[in-house]
């Protein structure tokens, strides 16, 4: 077989290796039947194992070697035939000197097996046996007598082992099986007491021989009793544990196990590894994941339940119509359905091949991030070259589809892979801002959602678009009740300036202004005039007669003015209705709409739940009582403001003027003293007049009374009002935190099926230390306050745009916004801050409004802090503690990958181009590999790297080799295989490790244990 026999690197096969030959005492059958036995055969790899004897398989290669085809019937030929497709290994089984007491204090000798290479030549292994010495004699001429053999060999367990390692035929070419669960039963295991860990039994060994589940786990030190120490001493390393069907006969079927009634059952012994004696060792460094007991490997039963899910093979050829004559593609690569690693020098075609498999699995990655098919490399010239190739990709269903390279995403079709190019991989772990609108935070949304059950999906095909879907009542109600904080801030702002030291000092000054000019106007009362009292009896009776008239003019003036004045104010009540008519029916239409609105929105959901809108919601609108009450309002103000109406004949103007033109020409026929009379009764009431207007009364503005009310109001009645209105508005902000939490708990609902996967997952729970934690945190306060509100540059608590923000830093760390009460004390506190000047011991008051950047006024600030704008509902991830906004790029790295690799629910292969180079080689090494090694037994992976780590202690199931031959057209050749591949290993070394030497050199400079 050339290295190349299995391409597809290591694979699950069935082994058997304790398969006895006629050459075994006992044996019931002849050659002929056991190469029948071995050819059909249900499994790979069998070991033809004999005591103290390779003579059987010797037998089966002399045989195999004989191409002649003449012996034995057709039914031995086609098994011979088939038998040289299997890998045979030599393996000796071993009576030991050693005896070991067993839990009934009898002695027990043990069997032990030695596993060779094939490669190692038969008759060295059949010299050194025939050298083992029996009561002082070697074994010799007495090797062919197979019951001798049996019965009466044993040799010291140690000194085979010296013997063997001390032989340079040997050394590292054999490998020592020791059988547990014939000796005492997994409950049975005490490593303190047990002979075999006293003896070094198992310290020397290689393998363990069992099939019992708990005794395994013990050997791979998943025992909690015992601690790390003590398992390192009693084994050295974790113990692969394997089993063989222990046949002597040759109606034995191979490959299946026995019961303890030594009946065949339905399980078998799988090793995932090449088929050669390399693979087999591998097992002893990956002795858990590399070692099956059971009728069928969980990844094979993962692989054909879903096999539209793994790509089998990969075909890349230049177009029947191709003119390029470069070669550059023509390859046929089988994939393994575990873990494939790409590797290769700079320039050799790895990352070529992963951004190939990304086309042809219809990626939605963005094609500006592939390292190979993008416009300035393979796809230049729009893609004059790469359209003259193809990539297809089959499936292990047996679909395939043709692709070429100049292909780009098809955003509506089906994504078959998952691409995380280095360069998309660099751009999202160095955002500077990764807050919750970045690529990185939306990556990790995707792969949250897949966690969401479809039936809590709701139908919906992002993270955001479920959330707004159950967010958005609650945001509208949010909405609502920040335009009452906005209407309540217009009459409080009112308020408070009132409150204000200077407006009752202006009201006082105004107040005293009045005082005073009420003074003047007392002081200024007209002289009294007397009535003339000596006339004459004709002279009395004219001036009678004219004094009635004058006296009816003037009551027809004061009717005059007093309906002139209850115009004016009835005017000014009208002109106040009809605006709140007006008003309302603003209202009423919008509600009317919003109604409308909510009937368009809810009843398709109602009709879903085979409800009607109208039997739940019922609204009777009568706006016409409404609308005639408000028109009789114009009428009634239309007819005020005609009898107020200068221009108008018949109004109360041109009635008052000519009133005044008739009580001046009655004054005009009055002699002079008459008239000086009538002159002081018309000024004595004009004087009359102002003196009460300027009095005034407490409900007419700018009068002496009503700044006395004010003033008085200011007092007693405003610091009521202004609490009842700050009263409102905490209880309506406390509602928008109410809203706000309703929001973040929202978050905890949809994400808890990715918590509780963290919670049961030890890797990512103590690997990562990874937790989520639902809260209401506080992000754009300070950048707002300051860059749109509150300036710095003025005298006040927030003084200097460093010690500023100190101190709303420290102001806020003192709350905790998810509480309600301390969201709420936390504004107080920061007006508290703008009201007086913290910084003196004094507490200066400064006012609100002297802090206030300009063109600001106190409501802006007011809607701003009380409306929690600022207060975002979210559903953090922390690793180890730290908020994702902290993570370093290789954290964020780590992290992606994690939710990509372990978290991402949905399985389709996943390609990852060089994830290690953000990422130092300790957290590969700590904390990524436990999770590659972890999903790639439920996930096809395939990784471009030049990581050791990842390549070599992920223990990649196919390594492809990549290299570019330019002188053969840039032939890129893919050379595949496994990490036990003689070949494959050099690759690694040489790529991954620098040579060999190199990697000596630097093994021999360590000392650290």
């Amino acid at each position: 077989m050339t290295e190349w026999t299995w391409p597809r690197g290591s694979e699950w096969r069935k082994w058997d290796l304790h398969v006895h030959s006629p050459a075994s005492h006992g044996f019931k059958g002849d050659y002929n039947q056991f190469v029948i036995q071995l050819g059909n055969a249900d499994c790979d790899v069998i070991g033809i194992n004999d005591y103290f004897s390779v003579a059987g398989y010797r037998e089966i290669l002399r045989r195999l070697a004989d191409l002649s085809g003449t012996d034995g019937n057709k039914a031995y030929r086609e098994s011979l035939e088939k038998l040289r497709e299997k890998t045979l290994i030599p393996v000796v089984e071993c009576r030991m000197t050693n005896v070991l007491v067993n839990k009934k204090g009898a002695g027990q000798r043990i069997n032990f097996h030695l596993i060779f290479d094939p490669a190692v030549d038969p008759e060295n292994i059949e010299t050194f046996l025939k050298s083992q010495q029996v009561k002082g004699s070697s074994i010799g001429n007495r090797y062919s007598d197979s019951q001798f053999l049996l019965d009466d060999v044993a040799v010291d367990f140690n000194g085979v082992l010296n013997d063997l390692r001390s032989d340079g035929s040997f050394r590292d070419r054999f490998l020592v099986w020791l059988p547990y669960d014939e000796y005492g039963g997994a409950d049975g295991i005490n490593p303190r007491a047990d002979k075999l860990f006293k003896e070094n039994l198992i310290y020397n060994a290689d393998i363990l021989g069992s099939s019992n589940k708990k005794q395994a786990d013990f050997f791979l030190w998943k025992d909690t009793t015992y601690t790390e120490e003590e398992y390192r001493g009693w084994f050295r390393s974790r113990k692969p544990c394997v089993k063989g069907s222990d046949s002597h006969n040759v109606n034995d079927e191979l490959g299946k196990l026995k019961d303890q009634a030594s009946q065949a059952v339905d399980k078998y012994c799988w090793i995932k590894a090449d088929p050669t004696f390399g693979g087999l060792r591998q097992i002893i460094n990956e002795p858990e994941d590399r070692v099956y007991i059971g009728k069928l490997p969980p990844k094979l039963e993962e692989v054909r339940a879903n096999p539209t899910r793994y790509i089998d093979r990969l075909r890349v050829t230049r177009m029947v119509d191709a003119d390029t004559t470069d070669t550059w593609f023509d390859s046929d690569l089988p994939l393994n359905a575990d873990m494939v690693a790409i590797i290769g020098n700079k320039g050799s075609g790895k990352s070529a091949l992963a951004d190939i498999l990304a086309v042809s699995g219809n990626t939605h990655c963005d094609p500006t991030h592939f390292s190979f098919l993008n416009k300035a490399r393979f796809c230049e010239r729009n893609g004059k070259l790469a359209k003259q190739f193809e990539a297809r990709p089959v499936w292990i269903d047996g679909t395939e589809s043709a692709v070429p390279l100049n292909a780009r995403p098809d955003i509506n079709g089906v994504e078959r892979v998952r691409y995380i190019p280095q360069t998309y991989l660099e751009k999202v772990c160095t955002e500077t801002e990764p807050g919750q609108q970045s690529e990185f935070q939306a990556e990790l949304r995707k792969v949250i959602f897949s966690h969401i059950s479809d039936a809590d999906k709701l139908g919906k095909e992002t993270l955001d678009e479920l959330i707004q879907y159950k967010t958005e009542e609650l945001k509208g109600q949010i909405e609502n009740a920040r335009r009452e904080i906005s209407c309540i801030n217009i009459d409080l702002v009112r308020l408070e300036e009132k409150a204000g030291a200077d407006y009752v000092t202006r009201l006082a000054a105004l107040l005293r202004q009045r005082q005073q000019e009420l003074k003047a106007h007392v002081e200024n009362e007209p002289s009294k005039v007397e009535q003339p009292g000596e006339v004459s009896p004709e002279q009395k009776a004219a001036y009678d007669a004219i004094a009635a008239d004058l006296a009816k003019e003037r009551e027809t003036l004061n009717g005059i003015e007093a309906k002139t004045e209850e115009r004016q104010q009835q005017q000014k009540t009208l002109t106040e209705k009809i605006a709140l008519a007006r008003k309302v029916e603003g209202r009423i239409d919008n509600f009317e709409s919003d109604f409308s609105r909510l009937k368009r929105e809810t009843a398709p959901d109602l009709e879903k739940l085979g409800l009607s809108f109208e039997t739940i919601i019922a609204m009777t609108l009568n706006k016409a009582t409404l609308s005639d009450a408000r028109d009789k309002l114009v009428a009634d103000k239309e007819k005020a403001d005609t009898d107020l109406d200068a221009n108008n004949t018949e109004g109360l103007p041109a009635q008052k003027i000519a009133c005044l033109e008739r009580i001046k020409a009655l004054q005009d026929k009055l002699d002079a003293p008459n008239k000086r009379f009538q002159e002081y009764n018309e000024a004595l009431r004009a004087w009359q007049e102002k003196k009460q207007a300027i009095e005034g009364s407490a409900d007419k503005p700018e009068s002496l009374k009503w700044y006395d009310a004010q003033i008085d109001y200011v007092k007693t009645g405003l610091p009521a009002d202004i609490e009842q209105l700050r009263k409102q508005r905490r209880e309506i902000a406390a509602q928008i935190h109410k809203c706000v939490a309703a929001i973040r708990d929202v978050y905890k609902e949809l994400f808890s099926a990715v918590q509780e996967l963290i919670t049961a997952s030890v890797i990512i729970k103590e690997g990562f230390k990874l937790t989520f934690e639902s809260s209401i945190v506080e992000r754009t306060l300070q950048a707002d306050l300051f860059d749109r509100y509150v300036s710095q540059g003025n005298a006040g608590s927030f003084y200097g745009k460093e010690k500023g923000a100190a101190v709303l830093e420290e102001l806020c760390a003192d709350f905790n916004v998810n509480e309600a009460t301390d969201a709420l004390a936390l504004v107080e506190k920061l007006i508290q801050h703008l009201e007086f000047d913290m910084r003196t011991a004094q507490k200066t008051p400064t006012g609100i409004a002297s802090q206030l950047r300009k063109n600001v006024e106190v409501k802006d600030l007011y809607d701003f802090l009380w409306s929690f704008g600022y207060l975002e509902p979210e559903y953090s991830l922390k690793l180890d503690g730290k908020d994702l906004s902290h993570l370093s790029p290789g954290e964020r790295g780590t992290l992606l990958l994690v939710f990509y690799l372990l978290v991402d629910k949905s399985n389709k292969p996943i390609i990852v181009d060089q994830p290690e180079e953000n990422l130092d080689s300790q957290t590969v090494y700590r904390l990524l590999i436990p999770v590659i090694k972890d999903v790639k037994k439920r996930r096809q992976i395939i990784m471009v790297t030049h990581s050791p780590n990842i390549a070599v202690v992920c223990d990649a199931e196919q390594i492809i080799h990549a290299h570019i031959d330019r002188s053969a057209g840039n032939a890129v050749i893919y050379t595949m295989g496994a990490i036990e591949s003689p070949a494959i290993n050099r690759y690694l070394v040489d790529v991954l490790e620098g040579t060999r030497p190199a990697f000596d050199n630097r093994d021999a400079k360590y000392y650290v244990q």
